[in-house]
């Protein structure tokens, strides 16, 4: 399951390089509208993710590393394992 985890962070991490990538350099059609289009459907649900978690998680509210973790990788980053060594 970790591996999952690290590989789907991966992949989310190269898009959002890939969509930083495309401010310096403008790529041909159809991905110069096709990966905004997907960064911007990533960038919202990311942020539905977090707007979630902000209200499950009242008692103890997560410092602004977590929150960027979470806007970042999304619910991958909640479904991290257990540092304590449960799975």
């Amino acid at each position: 399951m970790k591996l999952l985890l690290t590989l789907g962070k991966a992949l989310i991490l190269m898009l959002w390089l890939a969509l930083a990538g495309m401010l310096l350099q403008p790529l041909n059609k159809p991905f110069d509208l096709l990966l905004p289009l997907c960064g911007g459907l990533l960038l919202s649900v990311h942020l539905l993710a977090l707007v979630l978690f902000e209200r499950t998680d009242r008692a103890d509210p997560p410092c602004w590393k977590i929150r960027l973790q979470i806007l970042l990788f999304g619910i991958l980053h909640l479904y991290a394992p257990a540092k304590d060594g449960r799975a």
